[in-house]
């Protein structure tokens, strides 16, 4: 079912501080033929560049050093992972080939397509893919920052995730704001773009 927009329900920790955002999303990556279904991903406004792990999905039977030796060989944009994604460590920017093939660090730009998150389409055209990660998929500030979001406590003590694409704002995103937030109107008047 096509959705008009996001609502998460954060999940709580083990520990019981913080949580996360997390949905199901389905893509397909332009260098990859197989179609990931109902993917776990995390909503995450501290992470500046979304990252597919790829090294997660081992049980799809990819060959990681053969598709990160292409991305090398074909000069495929690439940029260094930093903080946690990188569990702490520094990494020097890699110049020679074995230096990008044994760096754990590297994500490299795909194209990405038939792309939806908790089933809305995302019409965001690429993402970065990192072979040797096998944690979280992380969708960051690069997509969402073209997005309405929202994420406040509400009366029940649930912590909710409201989000909407600015071009695809709509009435149905617009009635969930008041119901969920009660700040429909509030937005309706700041002339916020919605089709």
């Amino acid at each position: 079912m096509m959705s008009k927009y996001i609502k998460i329900r954060m999940r709580l920790t083990g520990i019981g501080i913080g949580g996360a955002f997390s949905v199901p999303a389905s893509f397909k990556l332009d260098n990859v033929n197989t179609p990931f279904k109902n993917v776990d991903v995390k909503i995450d406004t501290g992470c500046s560049v979304s990252t597919i792990p790829l090294a997660k999905f081992k049980a799809h039977g990819l060959n990681f050093d053969t598709l990160k030796r292409d991305d090398i060989t074909n000069n495929i944009d690439y940029i260094t992972s930093y903080g946690v994604e990188t569990g702490g460590k520094n990494h020097k920017v890699p110049k020679t080939y074995d230096e990008k093939m044994v760096c754990e660090a590297l994500k490299f730009r795909h194209d990405i397509y038939d792309f939806e998150i908790n089933g809305l389409p995302i019409s965001h055209s690429y993402i970065y893919v990192n072979y040797n990660r096998k944690g979280n998929i992380l969708i960051g500030m690069d997509i969402l920052k073209d997005w309405d979001i929202h994420i406040r406590t509400i009366d029940t003590g649930e912590t909710i995730f409201l989000g909407c694409p600015k071009e695809q704002i709509n009435d149905a995103y617009l009635q969930e704001l008041e119901d969920t937030f009660h700040i429909a109107s509030e937005l309706s008047t700041k002339n916020i773009r919605y089709n």
